[in-house]
């Protein structure tokens, strides 16, 4: 299986959170990939929501393709599942874990606090992400509502990943073809060298 530049990265940190005893979305927050990006993933209280900081992206963000990261990882985890690189157990979450945030936990019911000082309210005519001073902090949308409710009870379950994945990682993505075709060229380059020392030698001597 090959991976894009952005999706090594998820994988890699995937595969070093497997023994943590967490879920995906614990991995994920471990990577702070997507609170760097300004990307927050909430799924609880039956609440699909991916928000998006205001700082960092357009009204019109979601309508032009130039960062889709929430797609790649989206699409990421639904390959990865399906090809069996990733097995998902029983969900391990008892928080509304704010997927790209480090500290979120129940403020009341429908509210989630969020680092400490930051409110996402779930339902209702004021539904978003505020910041401290109760001003919206993120856009929410709906662009992946969809997908996200495919692939949310992944997020928040335990895991496995195959020893496959666990070696494509180790050995940088190169994959079984790749090393042997690198192996070939260096003993070609090393046959060539030592040929070339052999006729200098002839020469000298």
């Amino acid at each position: 299986m090959k991976f894009s530049k952005e999706e090594q990265k998820i994988v890699k940190v995937i595969v070093e959170c497997e023994n943590q005893g967490g879920s995906l979305a614990l991995a994920l927050n471990y990577g702070r990939s997507l609170e760097e990006r300004g990307i927050g993933i909430v799924s609880a209280d039956n609440a699909n929501l991916v928000f998006l900081r205001k700082d960092l992206y357009s009204d019109s963000f979601p309508f032009n393709d130039n960062v889709p990261y929430v797609s790649i990882l989206f699409n990421l985890i639904e390959k990865l599942i399906k090809s069996g690189d990733i097995i998902c157990g029983e969900s391990c979450c008892v928080q509304p874990l704010v997927v790209g945030a480090i500290y979120s936990e129940w403020f009341k019911p429908g509210i989630i606090a969020v680092n400490g000082n930051e409110t996402i309210i779930l339902d209702g005519p004021h539904k978003g992400w505020y910041g401290a001073d109760k001003q919206e902090k993120y856009w929410w949308w709906n662009k992946w509502d969809s997908q996200l409710s495919e692939v949310s009870n992944y997020l928040y379950s335990s895991y496995c990943v195959s020893e496959e994945l666990k070696e494509l990682v180790k050995n940088d993505f190169k994959r079984d073809e790749d090393i042997r075709f690198a192996k070939q060229q260096l003993a070609t380059w090393v046959s060539i060298g030592v040929a070339i020392l052999l006729g200098i030698l002839g020469i000298i001597f």
